[in-house]
């Protein structure tokens, strides 16, 4: 297929140019629901430059459930933001019975980030005998995370939610501007079952298979989401709610992205050293394996732990959840709502009685668990205790008493320290400090310096 043959005019490939060949497209992601491409392109006679184009089918029989690319090129040609993808064009294949979206090719992603050994605080890349240095890290974590914060605010004041907020589909450019990516489950609130999508909702009938992970295989992840197995995934929806708030949803997987900051980098190859869940012994005491105490292996492949272990399925997710914030139940009064278990009405659930979990009260956030936690000291004083306090108030099981995306900007994490803005980028901010450059290790640099050489491109 050439690029001619599938988009509109403007759109076209110098046939003369053997590396701008419209019929060379590389397969960057594969998946059940669609496939990712890259080529060259130029656009409105410019110059040539990298485009991807997402393809899946518009056949609703041969579609996975709930991923609709109709209702992503929908939502996404009524969004814009800086910070999420925009679209370059689309079209409408009758004869093959799919839609291809064109987009910007973004180079870098924040699972690369994560999985970088540089990207942990007090620690020497051996590899290149360069430290990574504590403001660093700190700078380039607020950085993304405020832009992240600022894309998901934008989305949920025009009710729509992603529903599947993870490490993934938050890609980077190379001045360290986000960019979201992958709205092929999102929750359009400002249009109640809509013709021609191919997997309607309404709100009291919303899909709880969401916000459960990629069966793509991504070129630049170091190891493959399996499908149904995100760590990401907000409680309510293991337990088969189709009435629920979708901008929740997200902010549950904020405070799940947002901690895997902070967890251990691990080898690949290793395998998980969490307790069975099948195992009557539901009460093993939650372990801490700390991989950053000395310099890292460079020959060794590493990968961000996550907070919670979806690795064996929704069961096992649950009880990785429960581990740390505890089983979930009813407040006997005013002093147990506070507590980190309590969600009344979680009984009311469709699917809260089928499975009995031992009951535990949680365990505290602390570098037992995030164990690249800021150190305290005279340059940050506080910042480990926001750190656990923004992640504790997003990582609540009542999705009414989550931090709000709006509010989240205004959080000590936040307010208190400073963050680095793309040079690319405007960032319409009320709190804390932001500037174009900082000065680390006796050198000043931009986000995008910081990001390039915390990848290890420079």
């Amino acid at each position: 297929m050439s690029l001619t043959d599938s988009v509109n005019d403007h759109f076209i490939v110098d046939p003369d140019d053997s590396e701008a060949n419209g019929d060379e497209f590389e397969i960057i992601a594969e998946g059940l629901a669609s496939t990712v491409s890259k080529t060259w392109a130029s656009v409105d006679d410019g110059e040539p430059q990298l485009v991807v184009v997402k393809t899946s089918t518009t056949v609703k029989k041969w579609a996975k459930e709930p991923h609709d690319i109709i209702k992503e090129c929908r939502v996404l040609k009524r969004l814009s933001h800086p910070n999420i993808i925009s679209i370059i064009d689309s079209f409408l294949d009758r004869s093959q019975n799919t839609m291809n979206i064109w987009m910007p090719y973004i180079p870098y992603s924040l699972s690369s980030l994560l999985d970088s050994a540089r990207f942990v605080p007090r620690v020497k890349d051996t590899s290149t005998q360069v430290e990574a240095h504590p403001s660093s890290f700190l700078h380039l974590t607020r950085s993304l995370m405020i832009q992240i914060i600022d894309a998901v605010t934008y989305l949920h004041a025009q009710d729509i939610a992603h529903r599947d907020l993870k490490p993934a589909n938050v890609l980077l450019t190379s001045s360290g501007r986000v960019t979201l990516i992958d709205f092929g489950i999102a929750w359009d609130g400002s249009k109640d079952n809509v013709d021609g999508d191919l997997w309607p909702e309404g709100k009291d009938s919303k899909y709880f298979e969401v916000s459960t992970g990629s069966v793509y295989l991504y070129l630049f992840r170091s190891k493959p989401e399996p499908e149904f197995r995100s760590p990401y995934r907000a409680p309510e929806l293991l337990f088969g709610t189709r009435s629920y708030d979708a901008c929740a949803i997200d902010l549950w997987s904020l405070g799940a992205m947002f901690a895997e900051f902070f967890t251990s980098l691990v080898p690949v190859a290793s395998s998980p050293t969490t307790d069975d869940f099948i195992s009557p012994s539901f009460l093993t005491p939650l372990s801490s394996s700390n991989s950053n105490s000395s310099a890292l292996n460079p020959l060794t492949r590493y990968t961000r732990s996550s907070l919670f272990d979806a690795s064996r399925g929704e069961i096992g997710l649950a009880w990785s959840i429960f581990k740390i914030l505890g089983t979930p139940r009813e407040p006997a009064n005013e002093q147990e709502e506070a507590k980190s278990w309590a969600w009344a009405g979680f009984k009311n659930l469709p699917d809260a009685q089928k499975v009995e979990f031992n009951r535990v009260d949680g365990v505290a956030l602390d570098e037992q668990i995030l164990p690249n936690l800021p150190t305290t000291g005279a340059d940050y004083p506080d910042d480990a205790d926001a750190v656990m306090d923004l992640i504790r108030n997003l990582l609540r099981y009542p999705p009414e008493r989550r931090l709000k995306a709006k509010d989240i900007q205004q959080h000590p994490f936040f307010s208190s320290g400073e963050w680095l803005v793309p040079e690319d980028l405007t960032l319409d901010v009320n709190s804390g400090k932001a500037s174009s450059g900082v000065e680390v290790n006796a050198a000043r640099g931009t986000l995008g310096d910081l990001l390039v050489q915390t990848l290890g491109f420079a």
